[in-house]
């Protein structure tokens, strides 16, 4: 039960960011969710959905751990590094319902997106140590 905790402890916190910042945290992961669970049935969107219940969860125990840490991004991302390519072959090579082809499509650009930041964010965090997001 400790991580359902932790998960809702790290999601309140978030709330107290930044409106950029919870802007972001809204608009990146919860169309992800949504449309995992819609496309759940598809393997590309079971891994979407599964890729977002993991990132939650890591940076929900990255929070716990070193709360507000701006390493949250950048590790509880790191593994759509495996997630993307796959992705991206997924577009390139399958016949695809336009609706699915769609919603991939949004997960990609903004995982790359989301991919800048999370580098930008690891090059403070080598160059400056533990930094915590400004609230």
């Amino acid at each position: 039960m400790t991580i359902f905790k932790d998960i809702w402890v790290w999601f309140n916190a978030m709330g107290t960011l930044p409106w950029t910042i919870r802007l972001w945290a809204t608009c990146y992961p919860l169309p992800q969710i949504i449309g995992g669970l819609i496309f759940i049935q598809t393997l590309p969107g079971a891994i979407i959905f599964g890729g977002r219940i993991l990132s939650g969860i890591i940076a929900s125990q990255i929070h716990k751990r070193s709360p507000f840490s701006k390493l949250m991004g950048p590790v509880g991302h790191a593994h759509w590094a495996l997630i993307l390519p796959y992705l991206i072959y997924e577009l390139a090579t399958q016949d695809l319902a336009a609706p699915l082809f769609w919603f991939i499509s949004y997960v990609v650009a903004t995982t790359l997106i989301s991919g800048i930041i999370d580098v930008i964010e690891l090059r403070t965090y080598f160059r400056k140590g533990h930094v915590e997001y400004k609230r």
